[in-house]
């Protein structure tokens, strides 16, 4: 998903920067809002898994103190979901950051459209 955001920043930046008298910047700004609006629903999805690994992490951490012993299965599995937690953290952060600039590029070519 974040080459996806990458690849259409990319292209928005050699279109913005090459300016081309025939586009049709209303276009290209509906365009834009269709693909952010698909990124919008893969942001509630990921959010969704972040905050159940979030969650899972929490369940395990208090298993933990529970049990009261060492229970080495119980301390595999935090370690797992707290490195899934973390990677999904990650990848939910450069999606919403990807995400936000593109917030930014629909209003460059709003502006532009308005403009032409």
């Amino acid at each position: 998903m974040n080459k996806k955001i990458r690849a259409c920043k990319t292209e928005l930046d050699l279109l913005l920067a090459e300016n081309p008298l025939e586009t049709d910047w209303g276009g290209e700004a509906e365009k834009l809002l269709v693909k952010i609006k698909f990124f919008q629903h893969e942001r509630i999805v990921h959010l969704i898994v972040t905050m159940t690994m979030s969650l899972l992490t929490v369940i395990t951490i208090c298993a933990l103190f529970v049990s009261g012993e060492t229970a080495i299965p119980v301390i595999l599995l935090f370690t797992l979901f707290l490195t899934l937690t973390a990677a999904y953290l990650i990848h939910y952060y450069k999606l919403e950051n990807g995400v936000q600039e593109l917030y930014g590029y629909y209003s460059q070519l709003r502006e532009k459209s308005k403009n032409s």
